[in-house]
């Protein structure tokens, strides 16, 4: 996902208009009454002020549509309002999201979603009958049967759902497509003026929001998953490929968080020999575009064009990993480093097993 760059949305006061006076009016003329004295200026808008009004007025036009992935994102955009005793109950998340699955009740961006909502607040958790409902239409994605991984520790719990995700063609934990779906939706209202005072153009303010909330829901399962994992038993052959099958779907698909995931469960499992050497040669390629990628998403404030490529893409290619290489390809950037490029060699903060789901 894009290097966040941060907007600040703030309001300049407006300067008071203080009426004037005549201090020398002409000959013969009246002397004006004098003019009440003037209001005290008025306080600084916070930024945070700014972004709450701009969340509610986008909140108040996607309630009137019927399309159901703007009622998702809304539902989303409408998350901190969830104490909020000024804001009816129809513009907070559970109304939102109840009437986006009426209106897709099989979409299954829109499924993840409402199964992932609670665990913002309440990690470990899911919305049961959405999560079931995934695992139905979307049945070929592992990510569908990781919401079930237990968050209790129950390994054979655990055992049963790291072997039905390795029988999954795929992993797509639907980052991208919700990325999509909010980008679209922020396009209902401009962005604020102060953030093209800041040097941000709209586009990339509108990538900076949709990638921050789409991320809020990544699952914290994948953590857990992959500490189960990398602790099995190598004498267990069964769960060693079960996981290996998992750790190679999250390595190509979803996130750089996901792929980093992916990466330290082969690492703990497979010996050494010509399949880690194979491991290691892909990882130093992931690493490589991962850097190249952030040096291009560093322009995406400057260059509105180059971030709408970055939109597009996520469209098209699915997940964050695919467009990354595409948009790569597109710049003319070669997918693998050249022969004498080291990774940074920094060790990273938190390892990618034990780090939050969400991170940027």
């Amino acid at each position: 996902m894009p290097r966040p760059f941060f907007l600040l949305f703030a309001l300049a006061a407006l300067p008071s208009l203080a009426g004037a006076q005549l201090l020398n009016p002409p000959p013969g003329e009246a002397v004006p009454a004098a003019a009440p004295p003037a209001a005290p200026p008025a306080a600084p808008v916070s930024e945070e002020q700014v972004f709450t009004q701009f969340r509610h007025d986008l909140i108040n036009l996607l309630v009137l549509r019927t399309d159901a992935h703007l009622l998702m994102a809304a539902a989303q955009i409408a998350a901190p309002d969830a104490k909020d005793p000024a804001r009816l109950a129809a513009k907070k998340t559970p109304a939102l999201l109840k009437r986006a699955q009426e209106s897709g009740p099989k979409d299954p961006l829109v499924l993840w979603v409402a199964a992932s909502n609670a665990c913002a607040s309440k990690p470990g958790c899911a919305d049961p009958a959405a999560a079931k409902t995934l695992e139905t239409v979307d049945a070929e994605n592992a990510a569908a049967w990781l919401l079930s991984y237990p968050a209790d520790g129950n390994a054979q719990k655990a055992r049963a759902i790291v072997a039905r995700m390795a029988q999954a063609q795929r992993f797509d934990d639907y980052w991208a497509a919700d990325v999509v779906a909010l980008f679209h939706a922020l396009e209902t209202l401009p962005v604020p003026d102060e953030v093209a005072r800041r040097g941000v153009n709209p586009s990339a303010a509108r990538i900076n929001f949709a990638t921050s909330t789409a991320s809020t829901i990544l699952p914290a399962a994948l953590a857990r998953l992959g500490k189960f994992c990398a602790a099995a038993d190598a004498k267990d052959a069964a769960l060693v490929s079960d996981c290996l099958a998992v750790a190679r779907k999250f390595e190509s698909g979803g996130t750089f968080i996901s792929q980093a995931a992916g990466f330290a469960i082969e690492e703990a499992l497979l010996a050494p020999g010509v399949d880690r050497d194979v491991m290691l040669t892909r990882k130093r390629a992931a690493s490589w575009q991962k850097e190249k990628f952030l040096q291009v998403s560093d322009r995406f404030a400057v260059d509105p064009e180059l971030a709408q490529s970055y939109v597009r893409l996520l469209g098209s290619e699915g997940n964050e990993l695919a467009t990354v290489s595409a948009l790569l390809r597109e710049q003319k950037i070669a997918s693998e480093p050249p022969r004498d490029w080291q990774a940074p060699d920094a060790k990273p903060t938190q390892d990618p097993l034990t780090a939050p789901a969400v991170q940027q």
